[in-house]
C-alpha cells in the first residue's frame, strides 16, 4: 500500500478506537439495563458518570430509549458506530470491502434492535459483528502497521474506558502492556516520557486512575 500518511493514520487510529467504544459501552449498557430491570432503579446515572458523559435522559425509560438509537445524541452507540464507519470508508482500500461490512452489520443491527420487542437481546448481535470485524482485522489486512495502528486506537480506548469504569487493576495493566507493543509498532509518533510516566505509575501497587488517563490522552499529543 505504500506510505501511510498522517492523515490516513488518523482514519485508521480513530476507526480503531471508536469500534472499541461501541464493543466496551454496549457491554456496559447491556448489564446496565438488566440492573435497571431486575431491581426497578435509575442505575444509568452511574454508568453516565464513569464514562463522562452528561445525563441528558433523566430516566432510566428514556435512557434505554435514547442511548443505543439516537443518532442525535452525540454519545450514543449509534453515534460511534456512524463515526467508525465514516473513517472504514474512508480507508476501504487499506482494510478490504469485507473488513468494513462488518461495521454496516453492526449498524444494521442497531437499526433493526430499535423496531423489535426483544431489544436487549438483538443488541448483543452488535457485539458478535464487532468481533467478525476484529477478527477481519487479524486475518484479512496483510500489512502489519496498518493492523497495529487500528489495534493502537482500540487499546488507546479501552485504557481510557477500563480506568474510567473502575475495571480490575490487573486487566489495565494487561491492556497497557497490549496497547504499548501496538504503539511502538505503529510508527505513530508519541512522547516517549509519557511513557515512562506511566510505566512507573503502574508499578506500583495501587496508582492513580485519573492521572494515568490524563497522561495516555496526551501521549500521543501534537
Amino acid at each position: 500500500m505504500g506510505i501511510i500518511t498522517v492523515d490516513k493514520s488518523d482514519h485508521l487510529f480513530w476507526l480503531g478506537r471508536y469500534t472499541e467504544r461501541v464493543q466496551t459501552t454496549l457491554r456496559y449498557f447491556l448489564k446496565t439495563a438488566d440492573l435497571m430491570l431486575d431491581d426497578d432503579t435509575d442505575d444509568y446515572t452511574v454508568l453516565c458518570k464513569k464514562i463522562g458523559i452528561p445525563d441528558v435522559y433523566h430516566s432510566g425509560e428514556v435512557f434505554k430509549r435514547k442511548y443505543p438509537f439516537d443518532p442525535e445524541d452525540t454519545n450514543s452507540i449509534i453515534s460511534s458506530l456512524n463515526r467508525a464507519y465514516d473513517n472504514a470508508i474512508v480507508m476501504r482500500d487499506y482494510i478490504g470491502t469485507e473488513t468494513m461490512a462488518y461495521i454496516q452489520l453492526a449498524m444494521d443491527d442497531v437499526r433493526l434492535a430499535e423496531q423489535s420487542s426483544a431489544q436487549i437481546a438483538d443488541l448483543m448481535l452488535v457485539i458478535d459483528h464487532i468481533y467478525a470485524f476484529w477478527g477481519c482485522v487479524n486475518d484479512r489486512i496483510d500489512d502489519e502497521k496498518i493492523r497495529n495502528i487500528i489495534k493502537l486506537g482500540k487499546g488507546m480506548e479501552r485504557l481510557d474506558l477500563y480506568l474510567s469504569l473502575g475495571v480490575a487493576e490487573h486487566e489495565i495493566k494487561r491492556e497497557y502492556n497490549r496497547t504499548k507493543g501496538f504503539l511502538k509498532k505503529s510508527c505513530m509518533r508519541y512522547d516517549e516520557s509519557i511513557l515512562y510516566t506511566v510505566d512507573s505509575l503502574l508499578s506500583e501497587p495501587q496508582f492513580d486512575h485519573d492521572n494515568v488517563k490524563k497522561l495516555l490522552r496526551n501521549l500521543m499529543a501534537e
